[in-house]
């Protein structure tokens, strides 16, 4: 079994909001691609639609070191 409780500290680092801003990113490609087509795509087609063409942009944008 996977201990999945992590401590505070980690919630509050920036990495977590880095991952957390990502999955809205997703969540976003998400609907709008099932929007299009008039059906749920599904969160593993979001992923890697995200992943294949738009990932690399958005962290540009982001300006990272």
């Amino acid at each position: 079994m996977i201990n999945m409780y992590m401590k505070k500290e980690f919630y509050n680092s920036e990495y977590y909001k880095f991952l957390q801003q990502e999955m809205q990113e997703i969540n976003k490609l998400k609907w709008i691609e099932s929007e299009k087509i008039g059906r749920d795509i599904g969160k593993d087609k979001a992923v890697f639609l995200w992943c294949t063409q738009h990932r690399d942009l958005w962290l540009k944008s982001l300006n990272l070191p």
